[in-house]
């Protein structure tokens, strides 16, 4: 059967689905499936949907719409999971406006209903079903080698993590340096890739290209989707990579677990962690040193102003500066790290000559 669609949000945007498509009421209820729904009323709801272009717009009851099935586990917005079993007129919540669809676990009154959407059936392509793995980064176990990788984290949403690496990465791209981009962990969403993209950053990944809706799943495939972005931007020879971690250090987003990685820890050069406040703060170096990544600098509002710097940097010993303005300290402290680890491979270079 064929359907007409009038609206494609993000998180398909890389499978190029055209307008018209062939469904099938046979419906696999897995991670990454792909399916197509009608929304349902959107009086009173959050209908916000983005575009495959990556502008946000709206979901207006009757659009016709390819979904992906996934999982979401924020503390602001909303909570689900993928379904055991699922038919045609089925409904399902509207989990992120990127088009990830799930069961309503939990969620936030202050942020909205999410709307509803009625599954219509599968999507097909050549008569099988569509999932986004099926055209996806390889996953890997291993990173034996990667371009110095700087990790950007934060204690929350919306913490400034982004903010942040922009002027890291304006600051090496005025240098002539490479710089690659990727987001590990998070839901999908094509806004903070096109942020880091708008900055100088390529090429940019994220795990969305490994098939990932979200990172809420499996955390031994969320780190082997991880360590796949990485091996697919050093493909492009950059001379560092900007990862951010979407969601915050703790939590269901399996960032400790990336973290953890000893084939990601091995690369990573420094790293920036953003915190809302002093007790975050103090939280995030702990879990931190637990992981054994050690902190480069706290950035955030926490330190907005020299009261939370100077009580950063005098009780928890680690360097601190708003990201409000120009970040000259922590430009500063990036290139000592990376100019060790130019040294080290130059001394190793050496001992195998």
């Amino acid at each position: 059967m064929q359907t007409q669609l009038t609206k494609i949000p993000s998180a398909v945007r890389k499978l190029g689905i055209p307008s018209v498509v062939e469904i099938s009421e046979q419906i696999i209820a897995e991670e990454g499936a792909v399916l197509i729904a009608e929304a349902l009323s959107d009086a009173g709801k959050n209908n916000l949907l983005e575009f495959t272009s990556g502008r946000v717009g709206f979901l207006t009851e009757g659009d016709i719409l390819p979904v992906v099935l996934g999982k979401r586990r924020a503390l602001r917005e909303y909570s689900g999971d993928i379904p055991e079993q699922l038919a045609v007129g089925d409904t399902l919540y509207y989990l992120c406006e990127s088009g990830v669809v799930g069961e309503i676990r939990g969620l936030n009154e202050q942020w909205g209903t999410p709307m509803q959407v009625k599954i219509l059936g599968s999507l097909l392509h050549n008569g099988q079903p569509v999932n986004l793995k099926h055209s996806a980064l390889p996953s890997h176990t291993t990173l034996e080698q990667s371009a110095p990788i700087i990790g950007v984290v934060g204690t929350c949403m919306n913490i400034g993590k982004t903010t942040a690496i922009c002027k890291i990465i304006k600051h090496f791209k005025a240098q002539g340096l490479q710089v690659a981009g990727v987001k590990l962990s998070g839901v999908a969403s094509t806004q903070d890739l096109d942020t880091i993209a708008d900055a100088g950053a390529s090429p940019v990944l994220g795990f969305m290209d490994a098939g990932l809706p979200s990172t809420c799943g499996d955390p031994q495939a969320v780190v082997e989707a991880a360590i796949g972005v990485l091996r697919a931007v050093n493909t492009f020879k950059p001379d560092l990579i900007i990862a951010e971690f979407g969601d915050g250090i703790l939590g269901e987003y399996n960032v400790g677990h990336i973290l953890q990685s000893p084939e990601i820890q091995q690369h990573i050069s420094s790293f920036i962690v953003g915190a809302g406040d002093l007790v975050g703060a103090w939280g995030a170096q702990e879990i931190m040193h637990q992981y054994g990544v050690p902190v480069t600098v706290i950035t955030g509002p926490a330190v907005n102003n020299d009261t939370g710097v100077q009580y950063v940097e005098t009780h928890f010993h680690v360097p601190a500066e708003s990201n409000q303005h120009a970040m000259p300290k922590t430009l500063q402290l990036i290139e000592k790290n990376l100019a060790t680890v130019k040294a080290r491979q130059a001394q190793f270079v050496a001992v195998k000559s």
